[in-house]
């Protein structure tokens, strides 16, 4: 603990950076200075990893109430006892809130849809990071990611010429039984009323923020933007028949947004096409089989591109169809319906990336 009183933990903004950082780049930075001490917080602008990774100011918890008054480092007071589990320690001599904290820290800043990208993000497979020459200079030398020990999962995305993108694949940071949990015993938490509210927009585990944005805008209430096809499942495992797996050469296959037989419908898969998940010869044609192997069991498979959900024409009609196949009619939007799709779209029809703050 500091001079101040303050311990040395990141929370808010910070955390979220630290979170991002893939682990390869960060095991090579040098710690942070002891930002809860004078002489810490005098090296702070010196600092590699400060400006590299986190930037100024650092976000700190603050939960003594100290008196710090600083331009480099920004006290976050949480008044009350904080949630089990809450402070988590890292091996570059510095704690830092949870993954769930960080998000009640975040919910003042952003709004219920910012929120939940943020969810998506945090429940997902993905998450984005841009490394500066200097990180990539650091690291020059290592071996390639899926070899090297400390990696812990990650893999960056690269488009569809091979080159180096700022999506990342890594393991979830949360479970959404996590959350809903906190959310059904967190009452009186600053920060759960908004967290709540930006649950209602998500569906699952998600792979990419195109599948997060096709989730959204599909399957939110119709109140709040979407269009209301409830009941999907993300990335549903369904074992493939003797003759699927011979069309695709997988023992089974993950839909990206499913809905289950019904007595209305056959299983009903939209699969997200394009975009750096999705993109590339090879990648294009092992999607092709996939989907053969699929409908060959049967199920209905619907291919949707970001450029058809980032039209609003292209997306009425694909959602008009995806309704059919549902069984589902849809009537046309009430006027605050159709005001609340324009904003749901404004929001997250944009780089997710730059929700840092």
């Amino acid at each position: 603990m500091g001079v101040l009183g303050m311990e040395k933990i990141l929370c808010d903004i910070s955390a979220l950076k630290l979170y991002r950082v893939p682990p390869r780049y960060l095991y090579m930075m040098p710690n942070l200075p002891d930002f809860d001490t004078p002489f810490g917080r005098s090296e702070l602008r010196g600092s590699p990893t400060v400006s590299e990774i986190f930037g100024l100011p650092i976000h700190a918890l603050d939960t003594r109430r100290s008196l710090l008054h600083s331009t480099l480092v920004k006290p976050h007071r949480w008044d009350g006892p904080l949630p089990t589990g809450s402070i988590l320690e890292s091996p570059h001599d510095v704690s830092v809130t949870s993954p769930l904290l960080t998000l009640l820290m975040l919910a003042y800043r952003f709004s219920p849809i910012q929120l939940a990208m943020l969810l998506y993000e945090f429940v997902g497979k993905f998450t984005f990071f841009t490394p500066t020459q200097v990180l990539e200079e650091a690291c020059r030398g290592l071996p390639p990611a899926p070899e090297w020990e400390f990696d812990g999962g990650w893999k960056m995305v690269r488009d569809a010429k091979g080159n180096p993108s700022g999506l990342w694949q890594r393991p979830p940071l949360l479970t959404m039984d996590q959350v809903h949990e906190f959310i059904d015993r967190g009452k009186g938490v600053r920060g759960r009323k908004k967290l709540a509210q930006a649950m209602r927009y998500v569906t699952g585990v998600t792979r990419s923020p195109f599948e997060a944005c096709a989730s959204m805008l599909l399957c939110a209430p119709r109140r709040l933007g979407g269009r209301g096809f409830s009941g999907v499942q993300n990335n549903f495992r369904i074992d493939l028949s003797e003759d699927a797996r011979t069309i695709c050469g997988l023992s089974y296959a993950e839909g990206d947004l499913t809905w289950l037989v019904t007595a209305r419908h056959p299983t009903t898969i939209v699969e997200c096409q394009g975009g750096m998940t999705h993109s590339g010869a090879e990648v294009s044609e092992s999607d092709d089989d996939r989907a053969l192997a699929l409908e060959n069991m049967g199920n209905d498979v619907l291919r949707i591109t970001y450029k058809q959900i980032s039209d609003e024409e292209k997306f009425d009609l694909f959602a008009s169809h995806l309704g059919s196949k549902l069984g589902v009619r849809q009537n046309p939007p009430s006027s605050r319906m159709a005001d609340a799709e324009k904003v749901l779209r404004q929001t997250i029809l944009t780089d997710w990336s730059v929700l840092d703050g």
